[in-house]
């Protein structure tokens, strides 16, 4: 069902915050290889609002969760203390450790954790856990929308127990994406990524709104595969059964040619054997671009090819074209589709890019995620 009580319960009046402990829940997962951060889109989005925050004169304690369970929050620590100068952080998982640090920040700073995926109990979403977080705080307010469909301590366990808020970062993204919803027709939603059963919802949900829907990447094999056609030796997603209403609906669009691992282009349905589907065609290409001309709204999530083995030219070709389209209303997510916008010069040139990645898609499918649910739950 929709939440659409989410607006009431967005932080307005920072005054509250004054001397008081304040839990924000944010989300720092920046990409980092080699000692280097490649983006910093969400670290941007929040260093807004802890400086007004430190204004208000909150005492900020500040969680995130950095890669998978182990991986320390020191580089992003180390590039958010040098923005902000009342940013510190512990190193320690151990929460009377923490107790006793924060007795030594004052009011109008904050305290950044460790990756709280390093604490027991954070994915587990234990109870007991959430709880003794939520002793750290006076409030808590989630500021973190791209995991805001995760049933973690931090988001969905802590509001529990104390007075909760939205921040303006997930008020950005539903200002946004609530509008998606029901976008007006026509519409083409292109989706792409590795697996189609998580996507089920998002499809059904958009085709049955007449909504075309092309579907790309390596969750279309499951589809091909589904229809007859041979795949090759290309992955598809072998843990579902897809509706037959799906696999064969007038207003899904799949590729009509597509690029082998050889570079060799050929028509789907002339995929030999011993050879991988790598990305869309040529033809494909030319399809999506009448789709994307007669479109009033087009939504993008996930690469169209094999992006991280470098087959990059139908995601950024998709993205291209949505750049040239000032008068349709254009969302992307997902961290390989805003990494390319960004590499072809054509993130200013889209509409909304949410931070979120699968959080966008199961907000376009369901109209609310857990995290969002729970904070409008807690008042």
């Amino acid at each position: 069902m929709i939440n659409v009580s989410w607006q009431q319960h967005v932080l307005r009046d920072y005054s509250i915050c004054k001397q008081k402990n304040v839990i924000i829940r944010l989300d720092l997962n920046l990409p980092v290889a080699n000692g280097i951060i490649e983006d910093t889109s969400r670290l941007d989005a929040v260093t807004g609002f802890l400086t007004q925050m430190s204004f208000a004169g909150a005492r900020m304690i500040l969680i995130s969760h950095f890669g998978e369970k182990g991986e320390s929050l020191q580089i992003i620590a180390n590039e958010l203390m040098k923005r902000l100068s009342f940013v510190h952080f512990s190193p320690s998982t151990n929460l009377s450790d923490i107790q006793t640090t924060l007795q030594t920040i004052p009011y109008g700073e904050a305290l950044l954790l460790e990756n709280i995926r390093c604490w027991q109990g954070e994915t587990e979403n234990l109870p007991s856990f959430a709880r003794s977080l939520s002793m750290l705080g006076d409030i808590y307010i989630n500021d973190a929308f791209s995991v805001s469909h995760r049933d973690h301590a931090s988001v969905t366990g802590i509001p529990r127990y104390i007075l909760s808020y939205l921040g303006p970062t997930c008020e950005r993204e539903l200002v946004h994406l609530s509008k998606a919803l029901n976008p007006p027709l026509p519409t083409l939603l292109v989706i792409g990524g590795a697996k189609i059963s998580t996507k089920l919802p998002l499809i059904n949900r958009y085709l049955d709104q007449g909504v075309h829907v092309f579907v790309g990447g390596a969750m279309v094999h499951a589809i091909l595969k589904a229809r007859g056609i041979h795949i090759g030796n290309s992955l598809y997603d072998k843990d579902v059964a897809i509706p037959e209403d799906i696999i064969y609906h007038p207003n899904i669009i799949t590729p009509v040619d597509v690029v082998l691992d050889t570079g060799e282009t050929v028509p789907v349905k002339e995929v030999p054997d011993g050879r991988t589907i790598v990305d869309c065609g040529k033809e494909t290409l030319t399809l999506l671009d009448v789709e994307i001309e007669r479109a009033h709204t087009v939504i993008m999530n996930g690469p169209l090819g094999l992006y991280e083995q470098g087959w990059l030219h139908g995601t950024e070709h998709v993205l291209s074209q949505m750049g040239t389209r000032p008068r349709s209303i254009t969302y992307i997510g997902g961290g390989d589709t805003v990494t390319a916008a960004h590499k072809i010069g054509a993130l200013k040139k889209i509409g909304f890019v949410s931070l979120g990645g699968g959080a966008m898609l199961d907000y376009l499918a369901s109209g609310t995620l857990p995290g969002i649910d729970a904070v409008t739950k807690s008042h």
